[in-house]
């Protein structure tokens, strides 16, 4: 699954990708737990989402503009 986030690493905001599947990103969602994402650059930045990031991720969801499908979703831009 991707969509926007800001990385730490560039200080700008990237297209990421979550290491989790649809369901298990629900999950991690659902119950505040650790949601890691990625982008590659010349190479692979990594980090936790914050709290805030996943509140903005929540909403995202549910307003429509990212769907969690059986591929793990895509993001709508």
């Amino acid at each position: 699954m991707n969509f926007t986030a800001y990385c730490p690493h560039c200080e700008k905001p990237v297209t990421a990708h979550t290491l989790l599947n649809a369901k298990e990103l629900k999950e991690a969602l659902d119950n505040d737990k650790e949601v890691k994402v990625m982008h590659t650059v010349d190479i692979d930045h990594l980090w936790v989402l914050n709290y805030q990031e996943k509140e903005n991720l929540r909403g995202r969801i549910a307003s429509g503009e990212i769907a969690l499908g059986a591929s793990g979703g895509t993001a709508r831009t």
